[in-house]
C-alpha cells in the first residue's frame, strides 16, 4: 500500500491526508466518544451522524477563514472573527438538531434528548460544547498550519529540482558545441586529404546531429539508441586511421529498456581522442567497452598516455569535469568514477546504479 504512494504527487498526497483528517474528526472521534457515554450503538451511529452534520461550518472555518485571516498574515482579523465563527457554528447545530429531530430512522429517545435542548429557542445560550468548540479550532489551525509547512518545503524542493534542471541542460549545450567542433575537424581533414571516405563520414555526422540535436533534448533515452549513437561516433573517428583495430568497441549485456541521460559517456570517448589517439602514439589503441546488468552500468575507456613535452601539451577540458557533475546531480550516492593510470595507459571507469536503494 505505501510503496504505490511513492509516485503521488504532492497535491494527491495532501488531498488524502485531508480525508483521513476529516474521517478522524468526523468519524473516528464520535465513534470513540458515542461508545463510551451510550448503552445502545445506534445512539452512537446518530452522534457521528450529528457531526457529519455540522461538517459545513468546520469546512467553512477550515478553507476559508484560517487561509484569509491567520495564514495570510491578519492574525487580528483571525481573532476578530472568531466571535463570528461561533456564531456560524451555534448556526449550524442548531440547524442539525431540528433536522435530526424530525427524522424518524433516528432513535426516538436520542431524537427527545435533542428536542429538550429547545434549539428552536433562541435565549442567549449556547448548544454547543464550547470545550469541543476550541479542540476543532486548534485541531484545524495544527493541521493547517503542517499542510504549510508541507507546501513550503514541497516549493523549496521544486525549486532545487529546477535549478539542477538548469544546471544539467547548462552542462548539454556545454557538450554539444565541443563535440561538433571535434567532429568538423575531422571532416575538414578527410576533405584536405580529398579522401573518398568523405560521404561516408557526412552520413554518419547526419546520424550523429540528428540524434544530439533531437535525441538528447529529452531527459532520458533508451540506452540502446545511445549505444548507437556512440558507435556512430567511433565509425567516424575510425576512417581516420588506416588500422580498423586501432579502436576497439564492445557491449556485453542486454540494454533493452534501460533509460539513461543523453551524451553520458561521450565527453569520457573524446578525452581518449583529444588526450591520446590524435597524437599519433606508436601502438596506441583506444578500448570502449560497456558491461550491463539488471541494475548497473559499468563503463570502461582505455588509451597510451600522451608524452609529456612541449610540443604535445596536456590539455585540461570540460570532458571529466562535466561527468563528475552531471553525475553528483543525477545519480547522488548512486555512482563510481576512477581515472588512473596503470602500465603506460589511462584507465577510466564509470559505474552507474541503475535503481535507488530501498
Amino acid at each position: 500500500m505505501f510503496e504505490g504512494t511513492k509516485n503521488w504527487s504532492y497535491y494527491k498526497k495532501v488531498k488524502v491526508v485531508e480525508l483521513l483528517y476529516f474521517f478522524i474528526l468526523f468519524v473516528i472521534v464520535p465513534f470513540s466518544m458515542g461508545v463510551q457515554i451510550f448503552d445502545r450503538f445506534s445512539f452512537t451511529l446518530s452522534l457521528i451522524f450529528l457531526e457529519l452534520l455540522q461538517a459545513p461550518s468546520i469546512l467553512f472555518f477550515y478553507r476559508w477563514l484560517l487561509p484569509r485571516t491567520l495564514f495570510n498574515n491578519r492574525p487580528w482579523w483571525f481573532l476578530g472573527s472568531l466571535p463570528f465563527y461561533v456564531l456560524v457554528y451555534e448556526i449550524n447545530i442548531r440547524l442539525a438538531y431540528l433536522l435530526m429531530i424530525n427524522l424518524s430512522f433516528i432513535p426516538e429517545k436520542y431524537r427527545s434528548n435533542l428536542a429538550s435542548v429547545e434549539p428552536w429557542h433562541w435565549d442567549g445560550r449556547l448548544v454547543q460544547n464550547m470545550g469541543y468548540t476550541v479542540l476543532i479550532l486548534l485541531t484545524s489551525i495544527g493541521f493547517l498550519f503542517i499542510r504549510e509547512l508541507f507546501k513550503r518545503q514541497h516549493m523549496v524542493d521544486q525549486l532545487q529540482s529546477d535549478k539542477l534542471r538548469l544546471e544539467l541542460d547548462q552542462l548539454k549545450s556545454q557538450i554539444q558545441p565541443h563535440f561538433f567542433f571535434n567532429t568538423l575537424n575531422n571532416l575538414y581533414a578527410l576533405s584536405l586529404q580529398g579522401s573518398p571516405k568523405t560521404s561516408v563520414s557526412i552520413a554518419n555526422l547526419s546520424g550523429i546531429m540528428r540524434y544530439v540535436l533531437y535525441e538528447a533534448r529529452e531527459e532520458k533515452v533508451l540506452l540502446a539508441k545511445e549505444i548507437a549513437f556512440m558507435h556512430s561516433y567511433l565509425e567516424l573517428e575510425r576512417i581516420r586511421h588506416n588500422d580498423d583495430n586501432v579502436i576497439q568497441f564492445g557491449v556485453q549485456g542486454n540494454p533493452h529498456g534501460i533509460l539513461v541521460e543523453p551524451l553520458l559517456f561521450l565527453p569520457l570517448i573524446e578525452n581518449c581522442f583529444k588526450h591520446s589517439l590524435h597524437y599519433k602514439i606508436p601502438g596506441n589503441q583506444v578500448q570502449v567497452f560497456m558491461t550491463l546488468d539488471e541494475d548497473e552500468i559499468t563503463f570502461q575507456t582505455s588509451n597510451l598516455i600522451a608524452p609529456q613535452t612541449e610540443a604535445v601539451p596536456r590539455e585540461g577540458g570540460i570532458g571529466l569535469y562535466n561527468v563528475r557533475k552531471r553525475l553528483e546531480l543525477l545519480y547522488p550516492g548512486r555512482h563510481q568514477l576512477l581515472a588512473a593510470a596503470e602500465e603506460s595507459r589511462f584507465i577510466v571507469t564509470l559505474s552507474v546504479q541503475l535503481n535507488p536503494p530501498k
